[in-house]
């Protein structure tokens, strides 16, 4: 459910300023104690004695031990499954070395010590894809495709020795016009659910002999409910399955939506409907004859029979990797016992890939008693700054941190009227925007975080009634040379030269090509940028052509922000000058939509991005190495340039990982203690969506990298089926540190601006207004916004 969002009004916001400079120099937290989390835990003053009824505490256990026998033992892996069976933990995993794919059923006590180790090489022959395991029916299962013949079968595994044999399966497929195979399977009680797409989706019930018991079409799932293209399948009970798909052929633009599918009756519901699920659906599973769910707060248990939703683990009553939990696939839960199993897509060498983590309950409660510290976050937290809250937590004799989701912006999006690059891009900056209103009521109510965690650059929230400008504690508190640190990523988010977000993390978004490309200039005027498109690129603009999500609209206001100190200075607004009219005369020759709107992308996405690898000039956010590494491969001298501007600016600094502490927090020298474990080095190597902070850790990120390369670049050398690579000098390192250090433009985003720019701007694109026209109405509406925050 969605949280009304207000807006700050000019009377309201000063009577919160009145009152809090009034009533108290330093805020007591007074005003936080109606406030509480989805397990009834107030946010503010202590951890009580005793938990809120129906709250166990549990104790959360990263484990890795079995990752490192695996390691030990076999190498390289994939982890395709996890779960936990009859006491034990399987896993199936397939070996990355071989030409030919060698899997392993295997299974763990509960001392993580190995008990089962089936190897399956070559017995299943070339036509049978090995895919998944699965529990149902009591038992368990390696689901299987045949190319061949074009079946789908289930392998039964023996608990006792993890063996599959070719020759015992169960046959679940029905042909259907002679083409068919499954795009899903679950268990429905001991019957199998097939889901097949093939013309109309539908459902057919198999039982273990494979005999079809019946059919159930989804027609409603598209017509009813907006699920484009049924893309998976969890069982539900006896009778009933969830399918799940997304709300639009487009990914850009759609979410993730859940059905629940009665079996009996054929009726079909949307879940977020269900008066008694009040709760975001995300990681849906099945466990012990009850649908789970996780979220932000914690794991919900959801009884459709007796219409129940409730909470079995709060993640605020657990000292847990939030980020393991929110990103982690449920594989089992009963009433004592929860199993996560973890996969990174974006870990780097030598960071977190693999990872089993578990909640079990215990009497224990080391947090009774202690100082409540509010932690919130407008995105996702990640794993390093989840980590920094364990060990805070860890170590802290006096304070507690607890997590706050009232101010995520990115799942107050209204994916519902999404269909355009446009669209999806006003109702991002209207979330962030109402959020922003929303923090700063609460902050001068006292009823807001201790520490914020933000995506950065943050206009609206930089103002020193609302946060601690952490300047003096980085000259004179943090302990850090500023030598070892990227402090051009520091400055870029400074705001009025105070340092109210302080970047964990960075970005670099920029253009990355040779330095001959760009006349070896870290940044390039906008005659200068057409010039380059002419010679360079053919007249083909990388800006627009595979800058995919962008239309026209969206590159303008990316231009403001990188200018924005050129048009608002000391509270007053002025767009009406040469150096806006730039942007948008730029801008107006782009095609109005981005560029993959309209297309296939399934079709096409191949020679997208083939296209793209090809182009000599690419826009690209550099998040880690691994985005620089690409281009550098094709050139020596590769740099970092900035996007188009009126003087040439250099690539823009952001940051996903910036945090803040409230200027009305009781416990500062607390908060102060958080932001210096985050500058660690044990936390700033675990940092992965983000560049360290740290030069010495961001390069030695980038060493790593390039001698896992080299070593496969060696490893490859005499196989003829493998790509040759290319190795690298480790002088790169210091190359892609040097370019990042060349970045300085600072993109402070004024999200309410920004949604007048889009409002107005596409009527000079159309011709419809004169730039003067628009630039006036732009400064009204603006300055409006900047006068009600006075």
């Amino acid at each position: 459910m969605k949280r009304p969002i207000k807006k700050i009004g000019p009377a309201l916001l000063a009577a919160a300023l009145l009152f809090s400079v009034f009533a108290c120099g330093c805020t007591v937290k007074s005003g936080k104690n109606g406030i509480k989390d989805e397990s009834g835990l107030t946010l503010s003053g202590k951890m009580p004695d005793k938990l809120p009824d129906g709250m166990s505490w549990f104790d959360f256990k990263e484990e890795t031990a079995i990752f490192d026998y695996l390691e030990n033992t076999i190498g390289e892996i994939f982890l395709i499954d996890i779960t936990c069976y009859k006491g034990q933990t399987w896993l199936y995993i397939c070996e990355r070395e071989p030409k030919v794919p060698v899997y392993h059923i295997m299974s763990f006590d509960e001392n993580d010590k190995p008990v089962n180790d089936f190897v399956i090489k070559n017995e299943f022959g070339d036509n049978i894809d090995l895919a998944r395991m699965i529990q149902g029916g009591d038992g368990l299962y390696i689901t299987a495709y045949d190319f061949a013949a074009r079946r789908d079968y289930l392998y039964p595994v023996d608990e006792n020795t993890g063996k599959v044999s070719p020759d015992n399966k169960i046959d679940v497929s029905k042909d259907l016009s002679g083409d068919y195979s499954a795009n899903a399977l679950a268990f429905a009680g001991d019957d199998i659910a097939v889901l097949q797409n093939a013309q109309t989706p539908r459902v057919e019930l198999i039982g273990k002999t494979g005999e079809s018991k019946k059919t159930v079409y989804l027609e409603a799932l598209s017509r009813d409910f907006n699920i484009q293209y049924p893309e998976g399948m969890i069982g539900a009970g006896p009778d009933k399955v969830v399918v799940w798909g997304n709300t639009s052929s487009n990914y850009y633009f759609g979410q993730i939506r859940y059905c629940l599918v009665d079996l009996e009756s054929g009726k079909v519901s949307a879940m977020d409907e269900l008066e008694y699920i009040n709760i975001p659906l995300r990681n849906l599973t099945y466990c012990n004859g009850s649908l789970v769910s996780v979220t932000d707060g914690g794991v919900y248990t959801i009884d459709t029979d007796k219409g129940t939703c409730q909470m079995t683990l709060s993640f605020n009553c657990s000292n847990c990797n939030r980020y393991l939990a929110n990103n982690s696939e449920l594989k089992y839960a009963d009433d004592e016992k929860l199993l996560f199993g973890y996969t990174s897509t974006t870990a780097k060498l030598g960071q977190l890939r693999y990872s089993i983590c578990t909640f079990t309950k215990t009497a224990d409660y080391p947090a009774a008693g202690k100082n409540i510290l509010t932690v919130a976050s407008t995105e996702d937290l990640d794993y390093s700054i989840s980590k920094a809250i364990m060990q805070f937590n860890s170590t802290s004799d006096s304070s507690f941190m607890v997590f706050d989701s009232r101010y995520k912006a990115n799942a107050e999006i209204d994916y519902s009227n999404i269909d355009s690059a446009d669209r999806a891009a006003k109702n991002s900056l209207t979330a962030y925007a109402s959020v922003s209103d929303r923090l700063a009521m609460d902050i001068m109510a006292g009823e807001g975080p201790d520490i914020l965690i933000t995506n950065g650059a943050n206009e609206q929230l930089s103002r020193s009634e609302y946060f601690i400008d952490l300047t003096d504690y980085l000259r004179n508190e943090s302990g850090i040379s500023e030598s070892d640190y990227f402090m051009n990523a520091i400055n870029a988010m400074k705001f009025n030269g105070a340092l109210y977000q302080f970047p964990i993390g960075f970005y670099v978004d920029g253009l990355l090509a040779s330095g001959d490309c760009f006349g070896n200039k870290n940044g390039l005027t906008f005659d200068e940028y057409k010039t380059m498109v002419k010679t360079v690129c053919n007249g083909s603009d990388p800006v627009y052509d595979h800058q995919l999500s962008y239309s026209r609209t969206e590159v303008a206001t990316k231009l403001f922000a990188n200018t924005n100190e050129m048009y608002i200075k000391d509270g007053k607004v002025n767009v009406n000058n040469d150096s806006f009219k730039a942007i948008l005369d730029y801008c107006k020759d782009l095609p109005a939509k981005s560029y993959f709107e309209g297309k296939d992308l399934d079709m096409e996405y191949e020679d997208l991005m083939t296209g793209k690898d090809n182009m000599p000039v690419q826009p690209v956010v550099v998040y880690g190495f691994y985005d620089y590494e690409a281009m550098a491969m094709k050139n020596e001298n590769t740099m970092i340039c900035g996007y188009p501007s009126v003087d040439g600016r250099t690539a823009t600094i952001g940051s996903e990982l910036s945090v803040s502490i409230s200027a009305h927090s009781y416990d500062l020298s607390s908060c102060k203690k958080f932001l210096s474990i985050l500058l660690s080095e044990d936390i700033q190597n675990s940092i992965e969506r983000n560049i360290p902070i740290n030069k010495n850790c961001a390069k030695n990120q980038a060493l790593e990298e390039i001698e896992a390369n080299n070593k496969t670049v060696e490893r490859n050398a005499d196989n003829k089926w493998a790509g040759k690579g290319k190795k690298l000098d480790a002088s790169m390192a210091d190359s892609y540190i040097e370019q990042l250090s060349s970045a300085k433009t600072s993109s402070f985003v004024y999200h309410n601006i920004s949604l007048i720019i889009y409002e107005e701007i596409p009527a000079y694109f159309e011709g419809q207004k004169s730039f003067e026209e628009v630039a006036v109405t732009i400064n009204d509406r603006a300055q409006k916004v900047l006068d009600e925050r006075k």
